[in-house]
């Protein structure tokens, strides 16, 4: 995204129309905002993804495959090393948000000896489904996990695959990085100040502290959406504190 957290700041007074000064638009409540339409805006793209099946472009840069070029593929460690069947596990990625698909290396005898790989898919369950397949796998040709057909699903925080496989490639949507607006205090109206570079006059740390700012992940086209969702936050926000402000109190008896 080229525009940053400094011309989003801008455009949600613009389009509030309050004064730099603030009133109810601090920046710690502008911070509270961009965190909270940060996941917002994810589980909305989220939303269209489950509808249509298709990632569109401003999903796109959150999806990530491990096993991958770029990134290694998950290691599953044995439930029980002298018995496949038991499965196996491994930790959830830290970033992972949704999932998508995942498959592993499966290694097919074409006779005389001789061996050739390819590549099968583990099919993601959710715990019902896991529950079922687990209960009677032979009436699902599809879903049969004693014939390499693996299953997967998340149980006390960990992927668990059944039946055993070494190591797996996933692709998942990952969780978008929590957006930081950082600042300096400028003839008394906040400033921002982007990722590296350091404070000059700021009220909590002192000159020379790099910046805490961190710029959303989003791709440019969500500017507008995320400005206006932005916007709505912290107009619920000044509306509540109103009311609180204006309630009456209540006479002494």
């Amino acid at each position: 995204m080229t525009t940053n957290l400094g011309q989003i700041y801008n455009s949600v007074l613009f389009r509030s129309g309050i004064d730099l000064r603030g009133g109810w638009f601090t920046p710690n409540f502008f911070n509270d905002a961009i965190y909270s339409v940060n996941y917002e805006k994810m589980n909305q793209l989220i939303d269209v993804f489950e509808k249509n099946m298709e990632v569109t472009s401003d999903l796109q840069p959150f999806v990530k495959t491990l096993g991958s070029a770029q990134f290694p593929p998950l290691l599953f460690t044995a439930v029980n090393s002298n018995d496949s069947a038991l499965g196996g596990y491994t930790d959830i990625p830290e970033d992972f948000w949704y999932e998508a698909r995942a498959n592993y290396t499966k290694f097919v005898n074409t006779g005389c000896g001789v061996s050739s790989s390819e590549y099968a898919p583990i099919t993601l369950l959710k715990q019902h489904e896991f529950d079922a397949v687990m209960r009677d796998s032979n009436s699902s040709p599809v879903l049969d996990p004693d014939n390499n057909y693996p299953v997967m699903v998340i149980m006390n925080n960990l992927f668990y695959v059944y039946p055993y496989v070494r190591r797996a490639s996933i692709t998942y949507i990952k969780q978008p990085t929590a957006p930081v607006f950082d600042y300096d205090i400028i003839s008394g109206v906040p400033v921002y100040l982007p990722p590296n570079e350091v404070h000059v006059n700021s009220s909590v740390l002192p000159a020379g502290t790099p910046s805490l700012s961190v710029e959303f992940e989003y791709p440019e086209s969500c500017v507008d959406s995320l400005i206006d969702m932005i916007r709505t936050y912290m107009a619920k926000g000044n509306q509540q504190a109103w009311d609180l402000q204006t309630q009456g109190v209540p006479k002494n008896t």
